[in-house]
C-alpha cells in the first residue's frame, strides 16, 4: 500500500503547480525571465549518456537519454549487469509518447527482473483543456504486464489547484474475474509556501454520520518549486488496523522526511531521506533522555554530485557520486562520464 500512495504523491506533485506555469506542454522558458528554465538540455542536447565507472575504470553501468527538441524525455535505457550475472543489456527502459500539441500520453516501462524476466507497466494520460492555451491531466490509468487495468486516477480541480485526487487499486490476486477494489482518497489543502495531503479509505463506521468513517493512511506535507518538483517532503503513515475511532493522527507510526535539490539540467543532484519511528515503551523507559526526541531513525538514504569537467558548451563531461545508505552511512563513491549529440540544425524560433 504504501508503494502505491508513493506513486500517487509524487505525480500529483508535479500537477500541483502545472496550470499557473502553464507547463503542461512541456515549456522550458517561463513567462517569467527571472525565473531559471527547466533544463538547459532543451533545444541543444538530443541525446545524453552517463557512463558510470569502476573502480578499476571500466564500464559498469550506462544510461542513454533520447529527448524532444522542445523538452521531455523520449526514451531512456538503462543498461547493467543483470543477478545472473555476464555483460551489459538493457535492464530498464523507458518509452515516452507524445500527441500533436506536445502533451505526453502514454509512458511504458520495461524492467529485467532478478530472475530473469521482464516486467511491463504501462500508464495512459487523459487531458482536459483549462484555457485555450493550457490543459491538466484529468486522469491517467496504469496496466501491467499481463495489459490489466491495476490503478485508475482522477484529479479534482478547485480553480487552478489541485484539491482531491481519487486512486482506485485493482487486485487480481483472487483472480481476474473479480478484481479487488480500493479506492483511495486524497485531499489537498495550500498554506503558501506549504501543501498539505491526506490520503484515506472510507470505510464502514456505525458511529459516524451516513455509516462511513475515514480511515486515514498517510498524510505528507511538502513544498514545490515553480515546476511542481518536491524541493521537501514530510510524510506520515498511520495505522490503519485500529479502526477509525482509534487512530490517532498526532501519533504515526512512522514518518519519512525528505529534501532534493536540481541543478540546471533538471536533474537531481541532491536527495537525503530519512525514515523515522517512534520510540518504544521499553526504549523510553532504560533512557529517559528519549523522551525529548520521540522519534528515532530506522532508515537514511544521501545521494549527491558533483561535476569536475565541462566541455565548450558548458555542459559537464564528468561527475562525482557519493551515496550512504542505512544508519551507519554506508558509503558508495563512483564517477560516471557524461557525453552528448547536439540537434543537427538550430531549433526554430517562436
Amino acid at each position: 500500500m504504501n508503494r502505491i500512495i508513493s506513486r500517487l504523491t509524487a505525480l500529483s506533485a508535479a500537477a500541483l503547480l502545472m496550470l499557473p506555469s502553464c507547463l503542461g506542454k512541456g515549456k522550458n522558458t517561463p513567462e517569467f525571465p527571472s525565473i531559471k528554465p527547466l533544463s538547459t538540455l532543451t533545444g541543444k542536447v538530443e541525446k545524453r549518456v552517463i557512463t558510470r565507472l569502476s573502480a578499476a575504470g571500466t564500464e559498469e553501468e550506462r544510461t542513454e537519454e533520447v529527448y524532444r527538441r522542445t523538452g521531455g524525455l523520449l526514451t531512456k535505457v538503462v543498461y547493467g549487469i543483470p543477478a545472473s550475472g555476464g555483460s551489459l543489456q538493457p535492464i530498464e527502459t523507458t518509452t515516452n509518447t507524445y500527441d500533436e500539441q506536445g502533451y505526453r500520453v502514454s509512458e511504458v516501462v520495461e524492467k529485467l527482473t532478478a530472475t530473469g524476466t521482464k516486467e511491463r507497466t504501462e500508464t495512459k494520460y487523459t487531458y482536459r483543456p483549462f484555457s485555450p492555451q493550457v490543459s491538466y491531466v484529468s486522469n491517467y490509468k496504469e496496466y501491467d504486464s499481463q495489459g490489466r487495468l491495476v490503478a485508475d486516477v482522477t484529479h479534482e480541480l478547485e480553480g487552478s489547484r489541485l484539491s482531491r485526487v481519487v486512486r482506485t487499486v485493482y487486485d487480481y490476486s483472487a483472480g481476474e474475474a473479480n478484481p479487488k477494489e480500493t479506492v483511495l482518497r486524497t485531499n489537498y489543502t495550500y498554506m503558501d509556501p506549504i501543501i498539505e495531503s491526506r490520503t484515506f479509505t472510507l470505510v464502514t463506521d456505525p458511529k459516524a454520520v451516513g455509516g462511513t468513517g475515514a480511515l486515514y493512511h498517510e498524510q505528507a506535507r511538502m513544498r514545490v518549486d515553480y515546476y511542481g518538483r518536491k524541493l521537501f517532503e514530510e510524510i506520515h503513515t498511520f495505522d490503519t488496523s485500529v479502526g477509525v475511532d482509534k487512530q490517532d493522527l498526532r501519533h504515526p507510526k512512522e514518518r519519512t522526511i525528505s529534501t532534493y535539490r536540481y541543478n540546471d539540467m533538471g536533474d537531481l543532484f541532491y536527495e537525503l531521506r530519512e525514515v523515522q519511528v517512534p520510540w518504544t515503551k521499553e526504549e523510553i523507559d532504560s533512557d529517559k533522555e528519549k523522551k525529548s526526541t520521540p522519534f528515532k531513525l530506522l532508515d537514511r538514504y544521501y545521494y549527491t554530485t558533483k561535476y569536475t569537467q565541462t566541455n565548450t558548451e558548458g555542459f559537464p563531461t564528468k561527475m562525482e557520486v557519493t551515496v550512504e545508505k542505512g544508519v551507519d552511512k554506508t558509503k558508495t563513491t563512483y564517477t560516471a562520464n557524461i557525453s552528448y549529440t547536439y540537434f543537427a540544425d538550430p531549433a526554430p524560433k517562436n
